[in-house]
C-alpha cells in the first residue's frame, strides 16, 4: 500500500531589499515533515514564477519537502525600478536575507539545496566565493542550470565598452532587450509564456547591464575555491550566456564536488525546454546521490 502523501502548504512573504526601499517577494512551499529543502534563485527579467513546473516536479517527487523561492528586486512580484538595480551587492544581499529566512524554516536534520538558473547562479556563486563569509549554513549541494559565468549579449544592443559611459549619464536608461522567448527555449507554448508575461519588462536597465558584467568577471577564474558539491547543467546552444565559459570554470572544481551535464542542442531556459521532465529527473537523481551520500 502506497504512503498517503502530505497537505501541501505554501505561505507568502515579503522581506525588506539591502536597497533601503523595496520589498521581496517570498512564496514558500511545504509538504509533510521536510527532510529536504530546496532554495531556488531565478534569472533575469524574469522572475520565480517562470519556474512553477521544476517546483511541482519537486513538490510531487518529494513527499517531505519544502521550496523556497523568491524574485530579484526589480524583478517579478518584489518592489523596485524594473530591471534595475543600484548595486549587483543589493541582489547578493537580498539573497543573502532569503537564505536566513530558508534556515529558519529548516531544523538540524534538514538538508538544504540551491538551485540557481543564470543570473541566480551567478548571484549565488558570488555569494558562495565570498572571501569574507561565505554562504552561512549548511549545504547539501548546488545544481545551476545556465549560470551566467559570462554573459554573451549582456541582454542589451550596446557594447560593452559604452556601459561605463552610458551608465554615468543615465544608469536607469532602458536598453531593450535583443532576444524574445524563441531564443531562450524551443517550447514555443513557454517562448510565448515570456513574449506575454506582463511581469516581465523587455528592456534592462544599463546600470543592471553593468553590474552583472561586473560580477561576472569578478568571479570567473575563482571556480577552484568552490567547495560544494555542485551539479552544472549547460545548454550547448545557448544564445544568451557564454556555455564554454561556464565548461571551463566548471572544470576548475575539484572533480569529486562537480558534475558537468551538457545539453548540446538545448537553449538557455533548461527548466523551460521541451524534454524538460527528462530533465528534472536527472537532478531529482544526482540530488538522491547526495543525500544517499550524506547518510
Amino acid at each position: 500500500m502506497s504512503s498517503k502523501i502530505a497537505n501541501l502548504i505554501s505561505e507568502d512573504s515579503t522581506i525588506p531589499s539591502n536597497d533601503g526601499e523595496s520589498e521581496i517577494f517570498v512564496r514558500h512551499f511545504k509538504r509533510g515533515s521536510p527532510k529536504i529543502h530546496f532554495f531556488l534563485v531565478h534569472g533575469a527579467v524574469e522572475h520565480s514564477g517562470r519556474h512553477t513546473d521544476l517546483v511541482n516536479f519537486f513538490l510531487k517527487n518529494f513527499h517531505d519537502v519544502m521550496i523556497t523561492t523568491f524574485d530579484h528586486v526589480g524583478h517579478g512580484r518584489s518592489g523596485g525600478t524594473r530591471a534595475y538595480v543600484e548595486s549587483f551587492q543589493h541582489y547578493v544581499d537580498d539573497f543573502a536575507k532569503v537564505a536566513d529566512f530558508v534556515h529558519a524554516k529548516n531544523n538540524t536534520e534538514t538538508k538544504t539545496f540551491i538551485l540557481a538558473h543564470s543570473l541566480g547562479g551567478l548571484i549565488t556563486l558570488t555569494k558562495m566565493l565570498d572571501p569574507s563569509l561565505g554562504y552561512p549554513y549548511p549545504l547539501e549541494g548546488l545544481i545551476f542550470s545556465s549560470p551566467c559565468i559570462r554573459p554573451l549579449t549582456v541582454m542589451a544592443p550596446v557594447s560593452t565598452s559604452l556601459l561605463p559611459k552610458l551608465d554615468k549619464l543615465s544608469p536607469k536608461l532602458h536598453l531593450p532587450m535583443i532576444y524574445s522567448g524563441k531564443d531562450l527555449t524551443r517550447d514555443p507554448s513557454r517562448a510565448n509564456d515570456f513574449d506575454t508575461d506582463t511581469l516581465i519588462p523587455k528592456y534592462i536597465s544599463v546600470r543592471m547591464a553593468k553590474e552583472v558584467l561586473q560580477a561576472s568577471s569578478n568571479i570567473i577564474g575563482l571556480s577552484y575555491y568552490l567547495r560544494v558539491p555542485s551539479l552544472f547543467l549547460i545548454a550547448g546552444s545557448d544564445k544568451i550566456v557564454d556555455s564554454q565559459s561556464t565548461m571551463l570554470f566548471a572544470h576548475g572544481i575539484d572533480k569529486q564536488l562537480a558534475k558537468i551535464i551538457k545539453y548540446p542542442d538545448h537553449y538557455h531556459e533548461l527548466w523551460n525546454e521541451i524534454d524538460r521532465q527528462d530533465i528534472f529527473q536527472t537532478m531529482k537523481v544526482w540530488v538522491d546521490k547526495q543525500l544517499k551520500g550524506s547518510i
